[in-house]
């Protein structure tokens, strides 16, 4: 039960964490390689739980967002130079989960899926601007019980349990570009700078402060662990079906669709719901995670606490990035292209930001007694009352 009273901006990151576009990844990889990259989401989880935290930590010590930190800590042309790049990152991935979220209704009912973009971006567009933060929170928890889809059609894909927990813990690691490309395409879905970003506006819109630093951690843990599994369900999916019959697959709605004549129909549509909550929970979260990085780089009011008109440069790069996204999605340009620049540009400025927000977290002038050092955050990912002390 505290588990369920504690559970805010962490889980819905961690459902964020798999939007079709990580489907597609995650899906791509186990009918490619089957099971052997499952230890990568046992690394990836600590460094997630670590960076997440991070983030939360900093907006919860300082109450600003983390654009804002990095403008007031290393200038605006670093802010700036961050900014851009994830703010482009984000509007690739919100093109590329339009169209796989269409794709994917498209395979239901045999409409054309130009038809389904607009009217996806108007509700998720409403709902963002015109509900406050706790109503879309409240919204975001429900809709994660979509990804349980992802758990069904694992187990609906008969998998060999002791192959999975066998490659997990002793994976048989292949030295080639096409296993290492995937694994860096694996990595760099699952750890996201957009995820940092939301997680300290999160904290600011949650107002839970350093009294509640134990719950952020809880929440943290919690929402990470899921993405991993998540993750780890949807490549024993693909894994267990499409590998065993040689089928490569690039979408998550290709990989919907492959799973029917192999699984059944009944995977191929638990598959379905599952790509479409993702996209609903994943595209509103980019969008705002884009307001935060903008808004928070030129100094802008900023909230979905605040009404639209109290926030117009904020909110107005919420449309902006919605509709961005929409071009990308009808104006025919590849998805998987628009995939492809995505973890591109995501693989550039993760590091760097990374770097920029142990740095941060280091400084006792920022921090005061809830500084660490360095080597501390970077690997701890112990209990709540080490990590939050």
């Amino acid at each position: 039960m505290h588990l369920v009273r504690t559970a805010g901006p962490g889980v819905i990151t961690g459902g964020a964490d798999n939007d079709p576009a990580g489907i597609a990844t995650y899906s791509s990889v186990g009918a490619a390689f089957g099971y052997s990259m499952l230890w990568l989401l046992l690394l990836a989880l600590p460094l997630l739980i670590s960076v997440q935290t991070m983030s939360a930590r900093l907006s919860s010590v300082t109450k600003l967002g983390l654009a804002q930190l990095i403008r007031n800590e290393f200038g605006s042309w670093v802010a700036i130079a961050a900014g851009l790049i994830v703010a482009g990152a984000n509007i690739a991935t919100i093109g590329a989960d339009l169209v796989a979220m269409a794709a994917t209704l498209q395979l239901l009912t045999h409409i054309k899926l130009i038809w389904f973009i607009v009217p996806l971006v108007t509700v998720m567009g409403y709902v963002t601007i015109f509900q406050n933060f706790k109503t879309i929170q409240r919204i975001m928890l429900w809709l994660l019980l979509v990804f349980l889809a992802y758990v069904a059609s694992a187990f609906l894909a008969h998998p060999k349990w002791g192959t999975v927990l066998m490659q997990t813990v002793i994976p048989p690691i292949h030295v080639d570009v096409s296993y290492l490309t995937e694994a860096v395409a694996l990595l760099g879905t699952t750890i996201t700078p957009y995820l940092m970003f939301w997680q300290a506006g999160g904290e600011r819109e949650e107002r839970r402060g350093v009294a509640r630093l134990g719950d952020t951690y809880i929440d943290i843990v919690a929402g990470m662990m899921m993405s991993c599994a998540i993750a780890g369900f949807t490549i024993i999916a693909t894994g267990a079906t499409l590998f065993q019959h040689h089928q490569t697959v690039n979408t998550a709605a290709q990989a919907a669709s492959a799973l029917r004549p192999v699984a059944g129909p009944a995977s191929t549509i638990i598959f379905s719901v599952g790509i479409l909550g993702s996209g609903l929970v994943a595209i509103p979260i980019l969008a705002v995670s884009t307001g935060y990085v903008i808004a928070g780089t030129f100094g802008w009011r900023m909230g979905l606490g605040r009404e639209a008109f109290r926030a117009p440069g904020f909110y107005g790069i919420i449309v902006l990035s919605l509709l961005a996204g929409v071009e990308l999605a009808i104006s025919g340009f590849s998805p998987i292209k628009a995939l492809i620049y995505s973890q591109v540009l995501n693989g550039v400025v993760a590091p760097p930001l990374f770097l920029l927000i142990v740095i941060m977290v280091s400084r006792r002038r920022l921090m005061g007694r809830y500084v660490s050092g360095i080597w501390e955050r970077i690997g701890q990912c112990g209990c709540p009352g080490h990590v939050w002390r």
